[in-house]
C-alpha cells in the first residue's frame, strides 16, 4: 500500500512540477523508412514518469536506454503511451515495458504498469 501511495505522490509531483531531469538516454522511436511519424508533444513528460517508475521498481539498477514505442488512443478520455527501458542489474540485463494510461483532455494520470519483456 505504501508503494502505491509513493507512486501517486511521485506522479503528482511530476505533473505539477515538471519533475527532475532523468539520467536515462532518450532516443526517438524507430521509424519505418517511408513513413513519417509525428511525436506527441507531451510524450517526454510521460517518459520521465516511466523512468522514475522503473527506478523505483528496480532500485539498485542502471536504466541505460529509453525508447518511446508510441501512443494508443483508447477513447476520448483515455490514451496509453508505451515505453521500453533497458535495465541493468549486477546479475542481468533486460527490457522493462512501462505503460502509462492518462486522460488526454485533462492531462491527468490514470494508471501505471511495468513488466519485463521476455
Amino acid at each position: 500500500m505504501e508503494k502505491r501511495m509513493l507512486i501517486s505522490i511521485l506522479c503528482t509531483m511530476f505533473l505539477f512540477l515538471g519533475g527532475p531531469s532523468v539520467g536515462a538516454q532518450q532516443k526517438p522511436p524507430q521509424k519505418p523508412p517511408q513513413q513519417e511519424q509525428q511525436l506527441p508533444t507531451d510524450y517526454e513528460k510521460w517518459g520521465r514518469i516511466a523512468v522514475e517508475l522503473a527506478k523505483m521498481n528496480y532500485v539498485d539498477s542502471k536504466i541505460s536506454d529509453y525508447q518511446y514505442k508510441g501512443r494508443e488512443n483508447l477513447t476520448d478520455t483515455q490514451s496509453k503511451d508505451t515505453f521500453e527501458l533497458k535495465v541493468q542489474t549486477k546479475d542481468r540485463t533486460f527490457t522493462a515495458k512501462v505503460m502509462i494510461l492518462f486522460n488526454p483532455q485533462t492531462d491527468s494520470l490514470l494508471s501505471l504498469s511495468i513488466e519485463e519483456v521476455k
